[in-house]
């Protein structure tokens, strides 16, 4: 089994990596949502005390998305 993450839209499910075979049968999983609850006054003292302490721009998505990649790699 291969997991990939992708987002569904009106009927459609598109892929956020590249799938292992042009047509397969699939399941798609729909997990719950998790609220936000905010902020706490100790999170904005840790924002503030490390904010600016980090000097490269950070794609999160695209970071995610090389080690789901790898993660869930095939060996061939």
């Amino acid at each position: 089994m291969i997991a990939l993450q992708g987002v569904y839209n009106n009927g459609w499910v598109e892929l956020l990596g590249k799938a292992p075979a042009e047509k397969a049968n699939v399941v798609v999983v729909f997990p719950h949502e998790m609220k936000q609850s905010g902020m706490t006054e100790e999170d904005r003292k840790l924002f503030k005390k490390f904010s600016g302490s980090i000097k490269r721009d950070i794609d999160g998505k695209k970071e995610l998305l090389e080690a789901l990649e790898e993660k869930h790699a095939r060996i061939d």
